[in-house]
């Protein structure tokens, strides 16, 4: 008789399975009352099924054609802002037609970004030149003129995202563990987000737990975003999963709460401004971008 092997845990990654549709007869449960070694599997089969239905899902609504779907993507209430490494292009929501584009040679590689105040803030870095540096770029979000800039230069690695949230800054600085691309010395579990003040003065910080460093490696993190729960809804650099993290009650590692599978291609992703729980992203495989509505449980 083939012995199966007992292994209880439930992986991160539970939320693609879907729910099994179960139904129990009176007689199941006067069974498995009856019966020991059938009492306690049930349970955890019954708690199994409820946990995998309570998953918060992301749900493709639409997509759009756009040839500089190669970074992130940000959005408002009539238009959505793409990026590439060196340039940004606005497009209409309703008809998915170019309204405006801005290009600059000074670029290097623009990554995640958000709209705030009526300006786009975008993270910007060297990447993959060593040593890394990395700068806030700022962008009026009616005209896509370029109107500030916030440089670190070499300070915790190369900036992938950051976001706004009650009154500070929150900045993702991202290690590698690629050939050539990974600083001497250092690798994926040497990324940390990074909180600052108004005045960009530094107030804490939060690395990534052993986990998700093992899963994401060699990379790190693309994008994210706080919640307004106060969360992080994190991606990675290229798989089609959303990460939600929490900030510890005490010491410096973040927890992984979950994994949500979503349609998004791993890189940036920001929450629409104007729509609630919609989140965007792109595919850089088919040069798209994304619009997902959050289905939170």
């Amino acid at each position: 008789m083939t012995k199966l092997k007992k292994d209880l845990s439930i992986p991160h990654s539970a939320a693609s399975i879907t729910p099994l549709n179960i139904q129990f007869t009176q007689h199941d449960y006067i069974a498995s009352a009856n019966n020991p070694t059938m009492r306690y599997p049930l349970l955890l089969l019954l708690l199994i099924t409820y946990s995998l239905a309570a998953q918060t899902t992301n749900v493709e609504l639409r997509r759009y054609k756009a040839p500089q779907a190669k970074q992130g993507v940000v959005a408002n209430k009539k238009y959505f802002i793409v990026f590439s490494n060196d340039s940004m292009v606005k497009y209409d929501k309703g008809t998915g037609q170019v309204v405006q584009a801005f290009y600059s040679d000074k670029l290097k590689h623009l990554n995640s970004g958000i709209i705030r105040g009526g300006n786009i803030y975008c993270a910007h870095s060297n990447y993959p030149a060593i040593p890394m540096w990395s700068s806030i770029e700022i962008w009026d979000e009616k005209t896509l003129q370029h109107t500030g800039s916030h440089s670190f230069g070499i300070e915790s690695g190369s900036c992938t995202w950051m976001d706004i949230h009650k009154g500070y800054y929150y900045v993702m600085f991202a290690h590698y563990a690629n050939p050539g691309k990974m600083e001497p010395g250092k690798d994926v579990s040497w990324s940390q987000l990074v909180k600052y003040d108004m005045n960009w003065r530094r107030v804490g910080a939060w690395v990534l737990p052993p986990a998700l460093v093992q899963k994401l490696t060699p990379y790190s993190l693309s994008g994210g975003v706080i919640t307004a729960k106060g969360e992080i809804l994190c991606s990675p650099h290229h798989n089609k999963e959303l990460y939600l993290l929490s900030f510890p009650d005490m010491g410096s590692e973040l927890i992984w709460k979950s994994t949500i599978q979503t349609p998004i291609d791993g890189q940036a992703i920001a929450l629409d401004t104007d729509e609630k729980d919609v989140l965007w992203g792109i595919s850089r495989e088919t040069r798209e971008v994304i619009k997902t509505k959050l289905v939170w449980k």
